[in-house]
């Protein structure tokens, strides 16, 4: 198969149900939201970020994505799920709190507003 990761079967099963950061967030709500229906995907994510991991030290939660996402239309006939880019920065936070081999892996910023110059 023309993957860029392994199948399931040649990997760890990883099953993750990750708590909420910030509760009462709607953003991350919805990101779990989506995980709980497919969890697959943070899967994938993670076998995608353990296999360029003996290569870099750092790496983008978006090229994870887009992996995942080529991988998801070269193997899936039919509809295949979407993948909202709002969830990009939840999916990093949680994979390097949950996943130790892949602690700071990725660069994040601070969530939420920051003050501006223009702010009393």
């Amino acid at each position: 198969m023309d993957r860029l990761f392994l199948d399931y079967s040649e990997q760890p099963y990883f099953q993750f149900d990750p708590p909420l950061e910030q509760p009462g967030d709607p953003k991350e709500e919805a990101a779990l939201q989506f995980h709980r229906e497919n969890p697959h995907v943070l899967r994938e994510i993670v076998q995608v970020c353990l296999r360029v991991r003996p290569k870099r030290d750092h790496w983008s939660i978006n090229a994870a994505f887009e992996v995942v996402r080529y991988n998801a239309d070269i193997t899936t006939t039919g509809r295949t799920y979407k993948l909202n880019n709002n969830h990009r920065a939840y999916y990093a936070r949680w994979i390097m709190r949950d996943v130790p081999a892949l602690a700071g892996f990725f660069c994040t910023r601070e969530q939420g507003r920051q003050p501006q110059d223009y702010d009393e």
